[in-house]
């Protein structure tokens, strides 16, 4: 299976080079590397340009943020899986890729999901915290669950039948549509209990107080643009979840 890999980046030179060794450095032999740059001004640019043809589909300019940027580089990805990895992380061995592609062809799913690590800013092996996102029930978006984005694999046909990131959500677009494709379309998904990815801490929905609380308000207009109910204590329960998907280290 061809897989089309895609990250974005803004002005993220000092982290970028780990995501894309990460990424050229697996072992799966059909990946297709798209780049997606917000027009960066600090060297990220020349960063990727060095890497010549290992980059197989490069964009650079202005773009409406981190979303409209995925959305770019799903419309010009052409592999049968797409997977995200950000500017600020990178996967954690060279086998990641193969190990997912195996998981979709032996379990006929339309999504793979797995854990990750959450790494300090500064030492890429110091290990702040884990995500183990833990098997999917019918009720756990009720109860306040989500996979973790960076580790949620998905067949380019999804996003083609039932759409993209919704850009009118700045923090919470990622949780809009894994809400839309798993619960509300029902895809069919596969939990793979490993660790595959390092993110750096700092999310941008978690940076502050602020953010949080627009996030949070973010996370009821994703259940209000599918048209689905959530539960009474659901919106309250989602950060908290995260209590007991996260391992401190």
């Amino acid at each position: 299976m061809k897989v089309s890999i895609i990250t974005t980046v803004l002005s993220n030179r000092k982290c970028l080079s780990d995501a894309m060794e990460s990424v050229l450095n697996q072992v799966h032999d059909d990946i297709e590397y798209i780049i997606v740059d917000g027009g960066s001004t600090d060297g990220t640019v020349e960063l990727i340009r060095s890497y010549g043809n290992k980059v197989t589909k490069f964009l650079t300019e202005p773009d409406e943020g981190m979303y409209d940027a995925l959305n770019k580089g799903i419309q010009m990805a052409t592999g049968d899986i797409i997977a995200i990895i950000n500017s600020d992380d990178f996967y954690v061995n060279r086998h990641v890729i193969s190990q997912v592609v195996h998981a979709f062809e032996e379990h006929k799913c339309d999504a793979v999901y797995s854990n990750l690590y959450y790494i300090s800013n500064t030492d890429k092996e110091k290990i702040i915290r884990t995500w183990d996102a833990g098997r999917y029930h019918y009720d756990s978006f009720y109860k306040g669950w989500m996979p973790p984005h960076p580790a949620f694999f998905v067949k380019r046909e999804v996003y083609q039948k039932y759409g993209s990131f919704n850009t009118r959500l700045k923090l919470s677009a990622d949780y809009e549509l894994m809400l839309r494709f798993i619960l509300k379309h029902k895809i069919k998904i596969y939990y793979l209990p490993k660790f595959f990815i390092k993110m750096r801490v700092g999310g941008n929905s978690n940076r502050n107080l602020t953010n949080r609380l627009k996030a949070n308000m973010e996370d009821r207009e994703a259940w209000k643009i599918n048209k689905i109910k959530p539960g009474f204590f659901t919106l309250l329960l989602k950060p908290f979840s995260k209590i007991f998907q996260y391992r401190m280290n």
